[in-house]
């Protein structure tokens, strides 16, 4: 992203450096000849144009339209000219990018909000192995739905025949998924019907910026 200034006076002083830069390092970032001289010959026909109407007693409606048509066209290219040679150009330094008023590439993702909820969870066996997830936030609880900084509702479980112990940490399940919907069907198989279900829950947001909230206590239902 490039901060692009389009008050008539802080625009007068971008274009000015900008030009002013891209003429001095125009070999080492290989600017095209012919692109720098049309922004050169556009900056020529606008500074007259600019004096002009900085005086407010002496200057003219058709002045200000002149200037104002003028300077529509000139951001415009000049945007353009920045995109191609200042923004996407790998030859540009850290110092170039701040000359110029280049945002410098942030590599590391932003830290999103943590998570704090733990989900309320509903469960109910449907029949033929498959359970109905129901999965609710703690700011709403009226209907299945996540917290605003969750994308995903994250699962371990096991299933343990009668005098089983269900795993007491999460990690042990041997039975994993996600969901991007805060109601679903978890399919165990018909063979594992009569079964205990036993699952932990958490919200989890999977971007770049991985967050992950607090696990349930575990959340039982027989399979049916």
């Amino acid at each position: 992203m490039i901060n692009f200034p389009t008050k008539k006076e802080d625009f007068h002083t971008h274009e000015i450096v900008a030009i002013e830069f891209a003429t001095t390092n125009k070999t080492r970032l290989v600017i095209l000849q012919d692109d720098l001289d049309a922004l050169t010959d556009r900056q020529s026909e606008y500074e007259p144009l600019f004096q002009a109407i900085k005086n407010k007693a002496t200057r003219t409606p058709t002045d200000v339209a002149a200037h104002k048509a003028c300077m529509k066209t000139f951001i415009k290219e000049l945007r353009d000219f920045e995109q191609t040679y200042f923004r996407h150009n790998p030859k540009m330094t850290v110092e170039d990018r701040k000359t110029v008023g280049v945002t410098i590439p942030d590599t590391e993702p932003s830290p999103g909000a943590p998570i704090t909820e733990i989900p309320i969870i509903g469960l109910k066996a449907l029949g033929g192995g498959e359970i109905e997830v129901r999965c609710k936030a703690t700011t709403d609880q009226t209907k299945c739905s996540m917290p605003k900084n969750a994308r995903v509702a994250d699962y371990r479980y096991s299933l343990n025949e009668t005098g089983e112990t269900a795993p007491s940490d999460p990690e042990d399940c041997p039975h994993s998924g996600t969901s991007r919907q805060a109601k679903f069907v978890l399919k165990t198989g018909a063979k594992n019907s009569g079964k205990k279900f036993g699952g932990y829950f958490r919200w989890l947001n999977d971007s770049r910026a991985r967050q992950e909230g607090p696990w349930t206590m575990i959340q039982s239902v027989v399979v049916g």
